[in-house]
């Protein structure tokens, strides 16, 4: 069993040349060719995906974020913003997605000066297939946790906020917000979190597959990967799961400026010694 395992990112995607962001997603897929879901996303979350890029740099993060205010407005008068709500996060993103990715040119080169051991484990938080049909990695090495477009109708996207949270950001946003139907906002509230991606649920379905495949792992390399905090647990999951932690070292590539020194602090709060970290830019 090799001792080595790949974290992956939609960095490693774009890195080769793909149009895998989700500004692409916006402007390649949503804004033309799918005006009725941009005027939900506009509807549900006011005017920050037209105006602002952060966040569709954020995506996921955003989806949690709905615009409760705005909602009011338009919609409560009508009482469709609760089954709006709904529908956008579990109906039609998540397929339109699927179609998205699926359509994309994954013809790329090899980037022989990575290194990659196709011999290794990779868990992958990438969609596409590269690592099978450019790398020529076998499938059994490679765990794409969200889904792939092997089966682009299972892809999993979504926020990573539970009803806590949710409830957390509501009552700031009602500080700042007349929002005179609460109860409807409750509804709201109850309907976005049932668009999260499912971490933690998912760790535990899996849980055993952590323990058989990454508990002698020795030498981790993340590419493209920023440990946000949406999918921070699985890594927190994989690092439980080893059974050398204290002797384990990371190899992580940086791309944008000020990335470095960010991702070595995260990597630090994962219990991984400094002297254990080597960043890598890419």
């Amino acid at each position: 069993m090799t001792d080595t395992l790949y974290i992956l990112g939609n960095g490693f995607d774009l890195h080769h040349g793909l149009k895998t962001s989700y500004l692409n997603f916006r402007d390649d897929y949503i804004k033309k060719r799918n005006p009725q879901i941009w005027n939900n996303l506009l509807d549900i979350y006011g005017d920050a995906p037209k105006q602002d890029d952060f966040w569709w740099k954020d995506f996921e993060n955003m989806l949690g974020k709905v615009d409760y205010a705005h909602l009011e407005e338009d919609y409560y008068k009508l009482g469709l913003a609760p089954s709006r709500v709904q529908n956008l996060l579990k109906n039609q993103l998540p397929p339109l997605f699927g179609y998205w990715i699926n359509g994309i040119d994954t013809n790329v080169k090899m980037d022989e000066s990575l290194g990659i051991n196709r011999d290794s484990m990779f868990f992958t938080f990438n969609y596409t297939l590269i690592l099978e049909k450019t790398y020529k990695v076998p499938d059994n090495h490679i765990w794409h946790i969200h889904g792939s477009v092997i089966n682009s109708d299972d892809i999993v996207v979504g926020h990573g906020l539970d009803e806590r949270e949710l409830f957390r950001d509501f009552i700031e946003h009602k500080k700042s917000h007349h929002i005179s139907r609460t109860n409807i906002a409750d509804y709201v509230r109850q309907m976005t979190a049932k668009g999260a991606k499912g971490v933690r649920s998912r760790i535990l379905k899996h849980e055993d597959d952590f323990y058989h495949l990454y508990a002698n792992i020795i030498h981790f390399i993340a590419m493209g990967f920023s440990f946000n905090d949406i999918d921070i647990p699985y890594i927190e999951k994989i690092i439980s799961a080893n059974r050398n932690i204290s002797e384990t070292d990371w190899m992580v590539y940086w791309h944008e400026d000020g990335e470095k020194e960010s991702l070595k602090n995260k990597i630090k709060q994962l219990g991984v010694k400094e002297e254990n970290i080597i960043l890598q830019k890419w």
